[in-house]
């Protein structure tokens, strides 16, 4: 048997692979954003990258990272986002988007989606920040202060969860 590093894996090795041969910034956000929507946030696609989602994640962050800096460089890489706009002027729509919301739960998916496009390096970090705060804060005024007191299973109705439990097979 092999001595093999505890984190070292096969699904690991595929997505370093798949993650060097990412060499446009397009490229790389297109990557990102569909690894971010499909095996991250609680309204993720799928969980069969659990165990490995945000060690995958971060690897392709710093390819990002790399990739919009080599694209944009110099002032660009602290102004504009991976895709090329203005990140002051899309937070400033996301948070007003947030501030117009009224709905808790749509304030919810407000405030997930805004993380899932721009966490950096998708967005400048001060921006982002910034905005990630407000729209924090917002969240919270809807949900207000007695959230968290609400029964988990009162938020699961609230939400429309169906909870699934799933048996262990026993032998006879």
């Amino acid at each position: 048997m092999v001595n093999q590093p505890v984190h070292d894996n096969a699904v690991r090795q595929e997505w370093l692979s798949k993650i060097s041969g990412l060499n446009t910034l397009e490229k790389g956000v297109e990557v990102l954003t569909a690894f971010r929507k499909t095996s991250t946030t609680p309204l993720r696609e799928s969980y069969a990258l659990e165990l490995d989602c945000n060690w995958i994640e971060c690897k392709l962050e710093e390819q990002v990272a790399q990739l919009k800096l080599h694209a944009q460089g110099g002032e660009k890489f602290f102004t504009l986002t991976a895709q090329g706009d203005d990140a002051q002027t899309v937070a400033n729509a996301w948070t007003q988007r947030m501030a117009d919301c009224n709905d808790k739960w749509e304030a919810e998916k407000i405030h997930i989606n805004f993380r899932l496009m721009f966490k950096p390096p998708m967005m400048p970090v001060n921006i982002f920040m910034d905005a990630d705060r407000i729209l924090g804060s917002r969240l919270m005024e809807l949900r207000n202060l007695n959230y968290y007191d609400t029964p988990l299973t009162e938020l699961r109705k609230q939400r429309g969860v169906k909870v699934v439990h799933l048996q262990a097979e026993t032998s006879h």
